[in-house]
């Protein structure tokens, strides 16, 4: 009995060094692994103070075939907000990387590389525009909110979300800033914070009092914290089966008419 019990351990040790050594196999893409919607956060980098700063928060949505469309609003300097819509045709090679090209509503660009693919689907995607031949860069990445069509409440946004910012900046005489806290949704269309914020090297930890939210059916929404001068638009992300958000990509509208951008993740806790 000892011996076979040996023997045994033996084996199994066999089995599981061969398993190691074994190279994991790589994923295949296609069109196909793009497919759902998707919020997106899209930021403008420039060292030029000439150029309004600008971000980009949304929904996209692909269909898996090649084809898909966005909706989303824009803040540039001085809290110039525009909303809008627009198409695009896809393409995702073997590897995992494509290429995004709008074909109505905008004209950018996009190279793109998929992550963290599960059951044939990416559930993320990083984003840079290719066509922007300025002294610039215009990034972001996209998260997939359902691989299936949802529809999107109030009630799909409660609990506590951990969030962190920053502002974004090309003017070296306005003060940098940098932010982490709680945002808390009762699921009804109330909202408070706190945070932690660092602006101009002065630490500070504000709270946000008497906040209220919206979420459109394609989980596009807006949190106003009125008291203190602050507005959201945000897109939901990570929905459960339920339909329920586990996260959300923001960007503060109002800048006070200062060339900068503020914005961000949250992530449910």
């Amino acid at each position: 009995m000892q011996v076979f019990s040996r023997r045994f351990a033996q084996l199994r040790t066999l089995i599981l060094l061969i398993a190691f050594a074994l190279p994991a196999q790589a994923t295949t893409f296609s069109n196909a692994s793009l497919n759902g919607s998707y919020s997106f956060l899209i930021n403008l980098w420039t060292a030029n103070t000439h150029t309004n700063e600008f971000a980009i928060v949304g929904v996209m949505t692909f269909d898996g075939a090649g084809q898909g469309t966005a909706v989303y609003t824009q803040t540039a300097a001085g809290g110039v907000i525009t909303s809008g819509n627009f198409s695009m045709n896809y393409t995702v090679k073997p590897n995992g990387t494509g290429r995004i090209t709008c074909s109505t509503g905008l004209t950018d660009e996009f190279a793109i590389t998929l992550n963290s693919t599960a059951g044939g689907v990416a559930h993320g995607v990083q984003l840079l525009q290719t066509n922007d031949n300025k002294n610039e860069v215009v990034s972001g990445s996209a998260v997939l909110q359902s691989a299936t069509a949802e529809t999107y409440s109030l009630s799909s946004l409660k609990g506590n979300f951990a969030f962190q910012g920053n502002e974004w900046t090309a003017t070296g005489t306005d003060a940098e800033e940098g932010f982490v806290g709680i945002l808390t949704f009762d699921g009804k269309r109330n909202v408070t914070g706190s945070y932690t914020d660092i602006y101009d090297g002065e630490l500070t930890t504000p709270t946000l009092t008497a906040g209220t939210y919206t979420v459109d059916s394609d989980g596009f929404g807006g949190m106003l914290f009125l008291a203190d001068n602050i507005q959201f638009s945000f897109a939901l992300n990570s929905s459960t089966a339920a339909g329920n958000a586990k996260g959300l990509q923001f960007v503060v509208n109002n800048s006070n008419g200062y060339n900068i951008v503020r914005s961000g993740t949250a992530l449910e806790q």
